[in-house]
């Protein structure tokens, strides 16, 4: 992704939203920053920056999914029983045994992210 700034309707736009890609690629929102007080050029390096950055983030976090799940395979299981375990470890980390929690699993877990067809993977509890 390259952010380009040409008129000042694209420097605006890009007012409306660097804080929040800022916060999504270091997790917190910038401060010390006068953004308005940006030349164009400045502003898109710092964007196309921010946005290298969350790139390469997005690359390391798939790498070490993609880890987890071998890891967890090497002990004899096919990958959905790895899916499974590492949505149970994850829900144990983070809700305890609170069961109200079980839809966030589902919904955003292992599980949800890995497999290409959701609809045939069969619930196992």
């Amino acid at each position: 992704m390259s952010i380009s700034i040409k008129s000042q309707e694209d420097f605006n736009e890009c007012l409306m939203y660097v804080s929040d890609l800022y916060k999504d690629a270091y997790g917190f929102r910038p401060r010390g920053y006068n953004f308005s007080e940006f030349s164009f050029g400045e502003l898109e390096k710092f964007m196309n920056d921010i946005c290298v950055t969350i790139e390469e983030e997005v690359a390391y976090e798939k790498e070490m999914e993609n880890k987890a799940i071998k890891d967890v395979m090497s002990m004899g299981v096919d990958r959905e029983t790895a899916l499974r375990w590492l949505d149970q470890a994850d829900a144990y980390f983070m809700y305890g045994d609170d069961e109200f929690y079980q839809d966030s699993i589902d919904k955003y877990g292992w599980v949800s992210r890995c497999m290409e067809d959701n609809r045939n993977l069969k619930r196992v509890a």
